[in-house]
């Protein structure tokens, strides 16, 4: 859909985000749909990021969720350190990334083509509450649905602040959460249409889908005129992530030119961005994009990412749609839930360790 060639020669040459109305994503009218997939086509080719307004969270549960990440990340460290990720559940694969993150604990992952074995990264200036997939947390499943083998350590075994020290928080989190999980299903359907497939391609595909969530706390820079970023340069793993900003700008996105674009908060918007498993779906015609949290505002700033992916179990193989003698497939065929647990090992190497000392600012 679009024209290609036009799309080959400007993609990440943009200096702004661009805003799509998704008042028509459920439409009954598929060539409304099909518009819509029309201007999500051009935004996926050409930057990798967009706002969404009109999108269907409800902004009070979207406060509450604010709300719930000022609450946590206000108890005490001794508090905190009770959901620590490095006590969370052993699988095969390794530690379930379940709970909280300290600062400086976390590393930045790059891209999917980079070799950061190669590279010493420092720690992130930013503390994470995180967690996954549960049952609880999808509106289309009932309490009587069983989680499928988890293979990869994806699903599930949350670790959970209680009623006793944080009143609602998780029936608020799961809320956000289950909001997330029904966008990400109909935006799938729209970015489906915008590459030529048929509308419910993905819908065998993310049943159980490999999805997790994050609240996140990034400080002021702790010396003045010193920049540490909150999150360093990469990409995401998954499909495709739905970021809740708060008033406060720090997140960046690295067009062509090599400049960091600024996508400030936008009042009544969510910033949608593609990830790498949905990228290569598409034979690298959607972007997955760089981009960094720096903080220099002076200021708190809390956010709340929900990245989505398919089932863990789904082969990820480059669309006919997308193939071409001139462009072949990017990559070989891989299970999204091997990829997502690989680049995340690579992000969460500190766990089992004493966690690094919170700075002072």
């Amino acid at each position: 859909m679009g024209d290609s060639r036009e799309a080959k020669l400007q993609a990440g040459d943009f200096d702004h985000i661009p805003i799509i109305d998704l008042s028509t994503l459920n439409s009954s009218h598929l060539d409304e749909r099909k518009k819509l997939a029309q201007h999500i086509y051009h935004a996926c080719t050409q930057v990798g990021f967009f706002y969404i307004k009109n999108h269907g969270i409800p902004e009070d549960l979207i406060t509450a969720s604010h709300t719930a990440a000022h609450e946590f990340f206000s108890l005490t460290e001794e508090q905190k350190m009770k959901y620590y990720m490095g006590q969370s559940k052993i699988v095969t694969h390794g530690q379930k990334y379940r709970g909280f993150t300290p600062f400086y604990a976390e590393k930045s992952t790059g891209t999917y083509s980079d070799n950061l074995a190669e590279k010493t990264l420092a720690g992130t200036l930013s503390e994470a509450f995180n967690i996954g997939y549960e049952i609880g947390g999808d509106s289309q499943r009932s309490v009587d649905d069983m989680l499928p083998p988890d293979i990869y350590g994806l699903y599930g075994d949350n670790q959970w602040p209680g009623d006793d020290i944080l009143p609602g928080f998780r029936e608020t989190f799961l809320q956000w959460f289950a909001q997330g999980l029904n966008l990400c299903r109909a935006l799938m359907r729209i970015f489906a249409l915008a590459v030529g497939e048929e509308e419910h391609f993905f819908d065998s595909k993310m049943k159980y889908p490999g999805a997790q969530s994050r609240m996140m706390h990034y400080p002021p820079q702790p010396v003045v005129g010193e920049v540490q970023e909150g999150v360093g340069s990469h990409t995401d793993y998954g499909c495709l992530t739905i970021l809740s900003q708060d008033s406060v700008p720090a997140l960046e996105v690295l067009n062509r030119r090599g400049e960091w674009v600024v996508a400030p908060p936008i009042p009544g918007t969510l910033v949608v961005n593609i990830a790498d498993c949905l990228a290569i779906w598409t034979n690298e015609t959607f972007r997955s994009t760089s981009h960094r949290v720096t903080n220099l505002t002076g200021k708190e700033r809390y956010s709340i990412p929900f990245f989505f992916s398919v089932d863990p179990d789904i082969t990820v193989s480059v669309l006919e749609s997308c193939l071409s003698d001139e462009k072949p497939a990017c990559r070989e065929p891989f299970k999204a839930g091997e990829f997502i647990r690989q680049r995340m090992s690579k992000a969460y190497t500190r766990y089992g360790q004493d966690p690094p000392a919170k700075p002072v600012h």
